[in-house]
């Protein structure tokens, strides 16, 4: 799965005296989650360099990308000289190897949605930008009293798909308890038909969907990107009540600081 967002902890090699960002600034995110917390904060100008899959805000479209999420590639990242490199929890080898090129680096595990907000401290601590960070994370808890606030009486029962197979219902991955999409459903008052699964993404079949019966679908695939007719003739109150919606907004699955678009967008669909 896209992992993005956990507690924010600074690793060995990196836990030198924080410092306010000057034009030096040079930082190199290899997360689209991090990414987005760098704009939350007000830093995008200090990016000199991104994950293959960063594109918000537009402005880090066009900066060197550095590999992708799995694969990250040192030499690029060495080049671009930052000052200061954000990785996830299972970039140990790099944040490594950085250090041996005598790099810094933070490291955010970017799984949940606490993490969004510990990340913006963190992240706003080591760039000078505790205030900045403060903001965002008093704009989330807003959003998300105010969507509390708005929760409907009846919770329908939901079935988020995260992944299948193109022009197909197979492959299934579907968002479990406990991970991002899954916490943003409970807070606008969908009731996960997963729950109970004990997995945060778990591979379904497409029996399990009928087993379920969800009353809305959510499909946040590639594939339902673009179509949602693969879901027609799927005996399940959602397609017979034609709520099968596809959002294709990143945000919804990985861990961002857009929280209040994201439940703004689950809200609507769950009417």
């Amino acid at each position: 799965m896209r992992r993005a967002l956990i507690v924010c902890a600074l690793i060995a090699g990196c836990q030198s005296e924080h410092r306010a960002p000057g034009h030096g600034t040079r930082i190199v995110s290899l997360t689209p989650s991090a990414t987005e917390v760098v704009a939350a904060l007000g830093a995008t100008q200090f990016l000199v360099g991104v994950d293959d899959y960063s594109k918000y805000p537009p402005e880090v479209i066009g900066l060197p990308k550095v590999g992708s999420f799995l694969q990250p590639n040192l030499e690029v990242i060495v080049r671009l000289a930052p000052t200061l490199v954000i990785v996830d929890d299972i970039h140990g080898q790099v944040a490594g190897a950085l250090r041996d090129h005598g790099l810094a680096a933070i490291e955010c595990p970017m799984l949940s949605l606490p993490d969004v907000k510990s990340a913006l401290k963190s992240i706003g601590g080591r760039l000078g930008r505790a205030r900045e960070a403060e903001v965002a994370v008093n704009a989330i808890d807003t959003a998300l009293d105010a969507a509390a606030a708005k929760r409907p009486a009846r919770h329908p029962r939901v079935l988020v798909v995260i992944d299948r197979e193109a022009r197909g219902l197979g492959n299934l991955v579907a968002a479990g308890p406990g991970s991002y999409v899954d916490e943003l459903l409970a807070v606008v008052g969908g009731d996960n038909v997963l729950a109970a699964s004990g997995v945060l993404y778990p591979k379904i079949a497409l029996e399990e969907v009928l087993r379920s019966r969800p009353e809305v679908i959510l499909d946040l695939s590639l594939e339902g990107k673009t179509d949602t007719a693969d879901w027609n003739g799927v005996d399940v109150p959602a397609v017979k009540s034609k709520h099968v919606f596809a959002l294709g907004e990143p945000y919804l699955v990985a861990p961002s600081p857009r929280v209040r678009e994201a439940l703004d967008k689950l809200a609507a669909a769950l009417q």
